[in-house]
């Protein structure tokens, strides 16, 4: 596994599936960061389950601890 780098390595650890999407594939910022309407569970299309975004806050402070973990495991 590389060092995670972006917001986007912390997300898929959040939950699973794609839970969530990006306005702007192209600029995946937090900013640009939406819950989708719809999510695949047991083969099955229902209403996303997850209902609130983490915040900037706490994303931004997983992806150091996972970055930290990382350096101490690859350092």
């Amino acid at each position: 596994m590389d060092r995670p780098e972006h917001i986007e390595d912390v997300l898929v650890q959040i939950h699973r599936g794609q839970w969530f999407t990006w306005t702007d594939s192209k600029n995946k910022i937090y900013a640009n960061l939406r819950l989708t309407e719809k999510v695949g569970i047991d083969g099955e299309l229902v209403d996303n389950p997850i209902t609130e975004l983490p915040s900037e806050e706490e994303v931004n402070a997983k992806l150091v601890e996972l970055q930290d973990a990382w350096d101490l495991a690859n350092g």
